[in-house]
C-alpha cells in the first residue's frame, strides 16, 4: 500500500498490479531505459539491497526526507526544461547513478547485513543479462535454450549460474515470472484459460494449468475463482 508521501522502486522485472487507486492519487516518476539502468544497477548496488528492495518496494519517507525528494525531482524537471536532450540524458543518468548509491547506503546502514553478497563476476553479469532478456521476451519463449543461444551459453550452465546468483534455475526464473503474469490476466480480465495460454504463446493450456499448479497449489480456475470469492469489488 501506498500512502501520500511514499516513494517506490521498480525495475524491469516487477509486474505490478493496482487494486485500487484514490480519486486524487498522484505520482511523479522518473524513468530509465533498460541499458542505462542495467549499467548503474550493476556498478553501484549489491545483490543485499536488491533482495531488499523486491521484499519492500515502497519506502515510507519523513517530512525532510519528503522534502529532499522534491527539490531533487525539481532539478531534474529544471533540467528538462532548460537543457538540450544530450545533457538531460547525462544529467539524469548522473542523479540516478547518485540516487542508488544513496539507496542502497541507507538500505545497507538501518537493515544489517542482509544476506549473501556475491562478488559482480561473469556470473553475476549473466543472470542479470537473462533476466533483462526474460523481460523483453518470457510471453512469447518459455524454453531455457532460447535465453542460453541469446548470451552464447549453453543451457545447462544457464541453469548453472541462475541457480548460483538468482536462488533457482533458469527454467524456475521463467515460469516464476509467467505466472505472475498470470495470476494478473485471471485477477483483472475475463479471459478464459485457453485465450490466457494463447495470448502466452503456450501451444498446450494444460501444460500452463500445470505450470501455475506448481507454483500456487491451484488450478487456474480454483485461483481465478478464489480471488473473486475474496476480491468481489474487482469484478
Amino acid at each position: 500500500m501506498m500512502c501520500a508521501g511514499d516513494m517506490a522502486l521498480l525495475v524491469f522485472d516487477m509486474v505490478s498490479v493496482p487494486v485500487k487507486i484514490s480519486d486524487d492519487f498522484h505520482a511523479k516518476y522518473i524513468a530509465l531505459d533498460f541499458a542505462s539502468a542495467q549499467d548503474i544497477f550493476f556498478l553501484v548496488t549489491s545483490n543485499r539491497f536488491w533482495e531488499y528492495i523486491y521484499t519492500y518496494t515502497v519506502f515510507t519517507l519523513s517530512k525532510h526526507e519528503q522534502s529532499i525528494v522534491r527539490q531533487w525531482f525539481g532539478l531534474i524537471e529544471w533540467a528538462y526544461d532548460n537543457c538540450s536532450a544530450a545533457i538531460v540524458d547525462k544529467v539524469l543518468r548522473n542523479e540516478i547513478e547518485n540516487f542508488m548509491m544513496i539507496m542502497a547506503e541507507y538500505v545497507e546502514a538501518h537493515f544489517g547485513v542482509l544476506g549473501t553478497n556475491p562478488s559482480k563476476n561473469r556470473a553475476w553479469a549473466i543472470a542479470n543479462e537473462f533476466l533483462g532478456l526474460l523481460t523483453r521476451y518470457y510471453t512469447h519463449h518459455h524454453d531455457v535454450a532460447f535465453y542460453a543461444g541469446k548470451l552464447n551459453i549453453s543451457p545447462n550452465y544457464l541453469n548453472i549460474v541462475a541457480k548460483r546468483i538468482l536462488g533457482i534455475s533458469a527454467k524456475e526464473q521463467i515460469n516464476k515470472q509467467l505466472v505472475v503474469l498470470i495470476k494478473m490476466l485471471l485477477d483483472t480480465t475475463d479471459l478464459t484459460v485457453k485465450e490466457v495460454a494463447e495470448k502466452l504463446h503456450y501451444d498446450d493450456p494444460s501444460y500452463l494449468c500445470r505450470v501455475f499448479r506448481t507454483h500456487t497449489g491451484l488450478s487456474p480456475i480454483q485461483y481465478r475463482n478464489q480471488h473473486r470469492q475474496h476480491h468481489p469489488d474487482n469484478n
